[in-house]
């Protein structure tokens, strides 16, 4: 049922973005000399929760709107044009102009607001003050974008490992729920390795 589908992602989304604030939490405690117990992490995770919820929302929306009204006039000019883009260039062409008008802010924004989430738990900071303190970390890390990005894409493709990896075995039927518990276990220790990694780039920006 989509309802029951709708839940299931909003469900792991969650459990995701709590795993990161809580191993964020840890990590930022050990680096920082201050060592938190993993009950202190888990408290300090789930206080932070409404304020996660926060920075989670507005960055969507923020991610998502501003990019639209940066290509707004481009779409305004392709109206009020006696003839379509189209016809007057190809239609690949078209729709890459299109596409990187609209990608190239909302991967810009995406990038400038990662840090927002270790900002709001391990910082203590507001859903508005975490974006500018992720702004300036990111701007600090323009020589690391590389390696930022290098974490961005392995967090994301962990997070399709469980559904793909059985897929590529399905001719070995046998070992599907081999497959699938080996591979929900790689998902969870990437995404702890990834949150760590976070963590870490995030104190380094608020130290130095």
């Amino acid at each position: 049922m989509p309802v029951i589908g709708v839940v299931e992602v909003l469900t792991a989304f969650a459990f995701i973005i709590l795993i990161r604030a809580y191993v964020g939490t840890i990590v930022a405690g050990e680096l920082t000399g201050e060592p938190v117990t993993r009950r202190e992490g888990l408290h300090r995770s789930l206080a932070r929760t409404p304020s996660l919820v926060g920075v989670v929302i507005l960055t969507v929306v923020l991610v998502m709107t501003i990019p639209f009204l940066v290509a707004l006039p481009l779409f305004l000019i392709v109206g009020v044009l006696p003839v379509t883009p189209v016809d007057m260039i190809s239609f690949p062409v078209a729709a890459a102009i299109g596409g990187i008008t609209f990608a190239v802010p909302f991967l810009f924004l995406l990038y400038k607001f990662w840090f927002a989430l270790e900002a709001c738990v391990i910082g203590q900071y507001g859903p508005l003050k975490s974006f500018r303190v992720s702004w300036r970390i990111t701007t600090n890390y323009r020589g690391k974008f590389v390696l930022i990005g290098v974490i961005v894409i392995g967090s994301a493709a962990s997070l399709f490992l469980p559904t793909y990896l059985p897929e590529m075995g399905t001719s070995l039927a046998s070992l599907n729920p081999v497959l699938n518990v080996i591979s929900s276990s790689v998902s969870e220790l990437l995404s702890i390795v990834w949150a760590s990694a976070y963590a870490h780039i995030y104190v380094q920006g608020v130290v130095s």
